[in-house]
């Protein structure tokens, strides 16, 4: 049974737009209004077929794999990346690696990227609301690894809203680009292909073939953006590889719980990945990564 956990004030964040109510809509509006509209369908999209860290941490645990500092891009690095494109990539990156040393109750290097990403909030200017208070309940939540990973899942999405209705959306689309990027780097590292108990990782592995679609379409949406529009190669070139991996999905129910503000979808994916198609994905997300990472 394959389970997502969507919190809902991510789905209405998303869904949120700006409205006039009692006055005439103009093209323009209109026109941006489909923008919007498309822009968050895509994200979601990708984010959908993306475990939760809560999720993922369940998995990894049952998996038995080991914390690997190796894999990690140094937080102490985050005073070499200059400019906006790139500290908005780090900022993605720098988070998907605090969820991972959070998942294997390392305090202190979770500490030590948080610093990092309160670092890069300040020079990219996001505000008060979507920066620094989000990271002063991180740092209060440190030691509570489900309230932690939860709230760097609200930081993302208040991140991304307020970047893309503040003519950001590219900005937006560099932090979402380094999360997702990182995260695929990080679970094919630990994960092993012929262990058995590595196979759950190994599915949502697979399973990010959908949100690397939509990663694309994302990035070709701000055309005018070339250092955006210079991943668009390499994501190509891993889109190919990702059309050997084959996946049937069987969706189920939808589940609610308006207490915990949760939406459960549960379905059951059949991936069906080679371990040569696997190995693939592994260098080539690798490599990836390395120039994403550049300074």
């Amino acid at each position: 049974m394959k389970t997502y956990y969507i919190p809902l004030f991510f789905i209405f964040i998303l869904l949120s737009c700006n409205t006039k109510q009692n006055q005439q809509i103009s093209d323009a509006d209109s026109l941006n209004f489909v923008k919007d509209t498309i822009h968050t369908n895509r994200v979601k999209k990708i984010f959908y077929n993306v475990p939760s860290p809560i999720e993922m941490s369940t998995v990894i645990q049952r998996s038995g794999a080991l914390f690997r500092s190796d894999i990690l891009c140094s937080y102490k690095n985050v005073e070499k990346y200059t400019s906006i494109s790139k500290q908005a990539i780090m900022l993605g990156v720098y988070g998907a690696d605090l969820s991972y040393v959070r998942l294997f109750e390392q305090i202190q290097l979770a500490i030590n990227y948080l610093s990092s990403i309160k670092k890069l909030c300040d020079v990219i200017d996001i505000p008060q609301e979507q920066g620094s208070l989000a990271i002063q309940r991180m740092e209060k939540n440190i030691e509570n690894k489900d309230s932690l990973l939860q709230i760097i899942s609200e930081t993302y999405a208040s991140t991304d809203s307020y970047l893309k209705d503040n003519g950001r959306g590219n900005t937006a689309t560099f932090v979402i680009l380094g999360g997702w990027i990182e995260s695929l780097f990080i679970a094919t590292q630990i994960a092993e292909f012929d262990n058995p108990s590595n196979k759950e990782i190994i599915d949502r592995i697979g399973e990010q073939k959908y949100s690397l679609n939509n990663m694309i379409e994302l990035i070709k949406a701000y055309p005018e953006d070339k250092e955006l529009q210079s991943y668009l190669p390499s994501l190509e070139d891993l889109k190919k590889l990702y059309e050997e991996v084959n996946i049937e999905y069987i969706k189920g129910d939808v589940k609610t719980d308006p207490q915990k503000k949760l939406t459960t979808i549960y379905s059951v994916a059949k991936v069906d990945i080679k371990k040569e198609t696997f190995e693939k994905i592994k260098t080539f997300a690798k490599q990836i990564r390395t120039n994403l990472i550049k300074y």
